[in-house]
C-alpha cells in the first residue's frame, strides 16, 4: 500500500516464496526454485510431520546458504507427536558439516530448514505525528458505538497478546506506570535463537504500539481511547525496527502467549506461504481456548493468493473498511475472510506521540478488542466467531462475502447491548465524560453534567434481621494440587479444580517447557510417561492457572 516497498532478502536456491512482515504495508516476495540436485519433497498431507519433511532443506542447499555468511537453521524434532523446534546458527561450512553429522545421529529429528527472514529495505514514508489528537479523528470509535459500550464493558481481566514490533508503554495512552495494562512481555529480536530474551516494551518501528493503542489505549481524557481500554496487553516483539523477523520466532511467540495467560492473540502480519510451524501453533492456541485474530492482507482485490495465517480456519481473518463502511481498495479478498472492521486513517498511539495509519493491520486489533469485550461479558470461546459473524451488518454492500466476509462488525449487537445494555454489571459504573481543551475521554458526543436534586430526608424503616449465612471457604487449586512420582515413570496428580479445568503435563527441553500430555482434570489422575527427564504439572482453570514445582523422573 502507498509507496512503501518491502522485499525478501534473497536466499539461494530456496524452494518456496515466503513472506512475513507488517500487513499494513504492501510486501513483495522473491520466487525460489528447487536446484537440480535436490531430492523430491515428501508428499504433503494434513500432518505437520509431513509438512516438515517436505520443507526440509538438502545439505547442498544449506552449504550454498552458509557460503553467503551466517546461516540460521530450524531443527525440528518429533516430541511425542508435537514439534520441538531448535534454532541453530553456523558461520561456515565446517560448522555446518559438524552440525549435520550430529543431527544424523538423533532419530527424533525430522527436518532441517532455513529460518527464513524478511527485510524492509527502502521506501518507507513515516506518518505525520501529532502530540494532541482531537476527538473527531477517531471515527472508528464512533462507528463501533464504543462510547455506549465502554460504559459497561472495557475488557477488564482479559489479556491480549500483540505479536508485532513491540509496544512502547511510555508517554501516551499505554500507561507504563500501570503494570497491569502493558505487561513486560518478551523479545525475540535480540535473541540469537527462538527463545525470547528481555521484554517486549521496546518498539523501534511504531507499528506494534499503534496496534496496541487500538486495542487498549486508556480512557483517561488524553489522546485516544481503545476498543477495550480495560484490557491488558502482552507485548511479544518478533519484528525489528525495519519490520524484519524470523518465522520460527512468530511460532514461538504464539506458544508463549498461550502459556502466559493470553485469551486473545492479535497478529497484524501475514504472507503467501502456509508455514507449518505457525499453522500448528495457531491450531494449538485454539485448542487451548485462545482466540487468534489476524489481518487479512493488503494485496488488494486483484490478488488471487490467500494470506497466511489469516487463511487458517482456526483464526478470525479481518478485512479493512473506511469511514463510510466501504471495504478499502488495498484490502485482500477471498473466501477465507471472516469479517470486516475499520482500517483506514486510524489514529492511535505510536512510538512517539500519535499517528494515523491504514491497513488490515489496523482492522485486526479492532476485532481483537471486541473479542476481549465479549469474553468479559461471558461469551464462550466456542461461540465467539459465530456470534461475531451472525451479528455483523450484512446490508449491501456488506453482503459481498468475498470482500467483507460475514459482513461489517457490529460490536453493539455482538455484545447483545440492545437487550441487556451490554450485560451491565450491578450496579453499573458512572459514565465519565470530560472535555479538557482539545482532548476528550470519550470521542463522540460530550454531554454537560448536571447535578441531580437532593433526595428528601425521611426516616428509614428498621432493617429486617437477617441471619448470616455460613461462610464456605473453597480451597484454591494451588492449595490442593499434589504430585507424586513413582519409580515406573508415572505421575499421580491429586487436585480439586473447577469444571472444565485442564491438566497439562510438561517436560523440560533445553530452557523451555513442552506440553506432552493434555487431559481433563479429575480429582486423582495417573499419567504414564514415555521417557525420563524433568517434568511439571500445570492446571488450567477458567479463572486460574497453577504450575507445580519440577520433578525428576528416571
Amino acid at each position: 500500500m502507498n509507496s512503501e516497498e518491502l522485499r525478501v532478502r534473497p536466499v539461494r536456491n530456496w524452494r518456496s516464496r515466503i513472506l512475513v512482515g507488517l500487513s499494513s504495508i504492501a510486501i513483495a516476495a522473491t520466487n525460489f526454485t528447487t536446484p537440480a540436485n535436490a531430492t523430491d519433497p515428501a508428499p504433503i498431507t494434513d500432518t505437520w510431520q509431513a509438512a516438515a519433511e517436505a520443507a526440509s532443506a538438502t545439505p547442498a542447499e544449506l552449504r550454498a546458504e552458509v557460503a553467503d555468511g551466517e546461516l540460521r537453521m530450524i531443527v525440528v524434532r518429533d516430541d511425542l507427536g508435537q514439534p520441538d523446534v531448535t534454532v541453530v546458527s553456523v558461520t561456515n561450512a565446517k560448522q555446518l558439516d559438524q552440525t549435520l553429522t550430529a543431527i544424523k545421529k538423533d532419530p527424533s529429528v525430522i527436518s532441517v530448514d532455513v529460518d527464513q527472514k524478511v527485510n524492509l529495505l527502502a521506501g518507507v514514508t513515516l506518518p505525520t505525528l501529532a502530540t494532541v489528537v482531537p476527538a473527531y479523528t477517531q471515527w472508528n470509535y464512533s462507528a463501533l458505538r464504543l462510547g455506549e459500550i465502554n460504559t459497561f464493558r472495557t475488557g477488564t481481566g482479559i489479556t491480549v497478546a500483540v505479536i508485532d514490533t513491540g509496544v512502547n508503554r511510555t508517554g501516551t495512552d499505554l500507561d507504563g506506570t500501570n503494570p497491569k495494562q502493558v505487561l513486560d512481555g518478551c523479545d525475540w529480536v535480540t535473541s540469537p535463537t527462538n527463545v525470547c530474551t528481555g521484554t517486549g516494551v521496546t518498539d523501534e518501528n511504531g507499528h506494534g504500539t499503534h496496534v496496541a493503542g487500538i486495542i487498549a489505549a486508556q480512557n483517561d481524557g488524553e489522546g485516544i481511547t481503545g476498543v477495550a481500554p480495560g484490557s491488558t496487553i502482552l507485548p511479544l516483539r518478533v519484528l525489528d525496527a525495519s519490520g524484519s523477523g524470523y518465522l520460527s520466532d512468530i511460532a514461538a511467540a504464539i506458544e508463549y502467549a498461550v502459556a502466559n495467560g493470553a485469551k486473545v492473540i492479535n497478529m497484524s502480519l501475514g504472507g503467501t506461504v502456509d508455514y507449518y510451524l505457525i499453522r500448528n501453533a495457531v491450531d494449538r492456541a485454539l485448542a487451548a481456548g485462545v482466540i487468534v485474530v489476524v489481518a487479512a492482507g493488503n494485496s488488494g482485490p486483484t490478488n488471487t493468493l490467500p494470506s497466511y495465517p489469516a487463511a487458517y480456519e482456526s483464526v478470525i481473518a479481518v478485512a479493512a473498511t473506511d469511514r463510510n463502511g466501504v471495504v478499502a481498495s488495498y484490502s485482500n479478498q477471498g473466501s477465507y475472510l471472516d469479517i470486516a472492521a475499520p482500517g483506514s486513517a486510524i489514529t492511535s498511539t505510536y512510538k512517539t506521540g500519535y499517528a494515523s495509519l491504514s491497513g488490515t493491520s489496523m482492522a485486526s486489533p479492532h476485532i481483537a478488542g471486541v473479542v476481549a469485550l465479549m469474553l468479559e461479558s461471558g461469551v464462550s470461546v466456542a461461540t465467539i466467531k459465530t456470534k461475531l459473524q451472525d451479528t455483523a451488518d450484512k446490508i449491501s454492500p456488506h453482503n459481498d462475502t468475498n470482500r467483507y466476509g460475514a459482513g461489517l462488525v457490529n460490536a453493539y449487537e455482538a455484545l447483545n447491548c440492545a437487550v441487556n445494555a451490554c450485560n451491565a454489571p450491578s450496579p453499573p459504573p458512572t459514565p465519565v465524560e470530560v472535555l479538557t481543551e482539545t482532548k476528550v475521554i470519550n470521542p463522540g458526543i460530550v454531554t454537560t453534567p448536571t447535578t441531580p436534586p437532593a433526595d428528601p430526608v425521611s426516616t428509614p424503616e428498621p432493617a429486617p434481621i437477617v441471619e448470616a449465612a455460613p461462610v464456605v471457604v473453597v480451597p484454591t487449586i494451588k492449595e490442593t494440587l499434589a504430585v507424586k512420582v513413582s519409580k515406573k515413570r508415572k505421575l499421580t496428580v491429586a487436585v480439586t479444580a473447577p469444571a472444565d479445568s485442564k491438566t497439562w503435563v510438561q517436560r523440560k527441553v533445553g530452557k523451555k517447557w513442552k506440553t506432552v500430555i493434555k487431559i481433563t482434570t479429575t480429582p486423582s489422575i495417573q499419567v504414564k510417561l514415555s521417557r525420563s527427564g524433568t517434568y511439571r504439572v500445570q492446571i488450567i482453570a477458567p479463572n486460574e492457572k497453577v504450575t507445580s514445582k519440577s520433578y525428576k523422573v528416571k
